[in-house]
Order: structure tokens, then sequence, then C-alpha cells
């Protein structure tokens, strides 16, 4: 393990290192049954990521209980690795990235902003980007979108096309939104994901967003379940009561499920998720 301030770049950003043994639990918890720590190179983060995506889903469910997100280590280590659980971006991304300095990675964390077509305005930051150095080179890592997102690292250049196996991701420039993420599925148009300015955020940066995610009336976060998973070639997702399976980004199929008792079945057998007894389903 490194003897010196994770994310070493800015100071602000030290941590205390997540303990080996720990390290070992959360690579399990995502299907890694390593038996030392991996090296921080370029395949181990792709491996990380997918691993990640594959084995801990975003889930909302204890907004639906009104309660207060955590974002300290060892809560967020308590709840997606001994619990096995999921959670919002701040949560999914926050333990990534602390795993990942852990490991010797540089990282920097930046807030996003979702850029949705069918919404007017502009949305308030409310996601957690993370950017990995590696290589002389930089590389946006993903573990905590809601729908289909990248798959792999990313690497950080205007205009260079970057196929994750399943979703086609290209950068650009904007003078407001920042480095802007566009997605295309196949056969379909590019479209902006979100976008982020290169302002450096500590984890306390995100008590504010993560909060209006939880208690704000205008949170759309803390009213219905979300639930949703990575396959390695599809994305299942709950939402409205609605259990939707996406393949190359397009709707595959998908069915009603009725609140209560049957969207707690689906959330087990599905998603591998015990709802907890005081959450609003």
């Amino acid at each position: 393990m490194p003897n010196r301030p994770i994310c070493a770049e800015d100071a602000l950003l030290s941590e205390t290192p997540m303990p080996p043994e720990q390290i070992l639990r959360y690579l399990d918890r995502i299907g890694l049954r390593d038996a030392v720590p991996p090296p921080p190179t370029l395949e181990t983060l792709r491996r990380l990521q997918s691993a990640h995506l594959l084995h801990v889903p975003y889930e909302n469910l204890n907004l639906l209980r009104g309660a207060i997100t955590s974002l300290e280590h060892g809560a967020l280590f308590e709840k997606i690795v001994e619990k096995r659980r999921g959670g919002l971006c701040f949560e999914l991304n926050g333990l990534f990235c602390w795993l990942l300095c852990s490991l010797g990675y540089q990282v920097t964390s930046y807030a996003g902003r979702f850029i949705y077509p069918s919404e007017a305005g502009i949305q308030m930051r409310r996601h957690r980007v993370l950017v990995v150095t590696l290589e002389g080179k930089r590389y946006l890592t993903e573990t905590g979108m809601n729908s289909e997102g990248p798959r792999a690292p990313l690497v950080l250049a205007e205009s260079e096309a970057q196929w994750d196996g399943v979703t086609e991701y290209r950068f650009s420039r904007d003078a407001f939104w920042g480095w802007v993420l566009w997605k295309r599925s196949p056969g379909g148009a590019w479209r902006r994901l979100y976008g982020f300015t290169e302002e450096p955020q500590l984890d306390i940066d995100f008590i504010m967003p993560s909060l209006f995610c939880d208690v704000h009336p205008m949170s759309p976060f803390n009213k219905t379940v979300r639930a949703s998973i990575f396959l390695p070639d599809a994305h299942l997702s709950l939402r409205d009561s609605k259990l939707t399976w996406y393949r190359k980004g397009a709707v595959a199929r998908s069915r009603s499920v009725a609140p209560g008792a049957e969207t707690a079945q689906v959330l087990w057998d599905v998603f591998g998720l015990r709802a907890p007894e005081d959450a609003a389903l």
C-alpha cells in the first residue's frame, strides 16, 4: 500500500487509505477474489469498473424510508460491501474513489450536471464524476449511473469516439458545461449525457447535493423506487413501477410491477436487494 497521502496532487484530498483487509472484502463484493490488491494499471481499472457495474446496483431504497445518506467512508463500506446494498452516485462513486485512491491511483472528483433534452432548464450539479490520471493520460471512470453509461474508462480527449462494447462515447468542450460526455447507442444519434467543469471537489462538497436528493420536494430520487444493474450486454432498470430490459441502448422488453410485495420480490430476484421493512415501496 502507498505510504503517502492518496490523491497527492492536492493535499486537501488526502485521506486515510482503506485498510488492506477491507480492500479484499470490497474486491470479493464485486466478484474479484484476488488474494492481494491488484496493481494500479489501466487494465486493473477496466477490470474494477466492469466488475463494480455488474455486481453493485444503483438504488434509492434508503431515501424511501426517510433516511439521510451518509457519505462517510465507514458508512459507505458497511452499506455497500458488508450489507451488499447499492446506492446513488455519491455513494457508489464515492466508495469507488476511496478504493482507487487506496490502490495507488491518482483520482480527482468533479461535480457534473446531467443534460436531459426532455426537461426544461439547466439541472443542478448532482453527479459525482471521477477522473483518473494514469501514465500521462486522464480517464473518466464511472460506477454511479442509473442508466446505460460508460462500462470502461474513457480517455478524456476531445472528439475521439470510444467504444465500450455496448455504446459509443466521445467528449466535447463547452464554455458553460465544461467537458461534455456524449453517447450513441447502435443505430441511434449522438446525445449529451452530462457535463462537468474542472474544479476539484472533496467528499464534503457532495453532502449538499446528496441532501437535496434525500429530502427536497423537487428531488426525483425520493418518491418512487429506482434500481438498476448492468449485465454483460444489457442494462436492467426498475423505475416508476416498470421493470425494463435494455439491450444496445434500446428497450428489449418491459413489464409493470405492482407496488409493495411484488416490488420487494423483484428487488430481491433481479437486483439482489433486500428492501428495508420501512421503505415505502
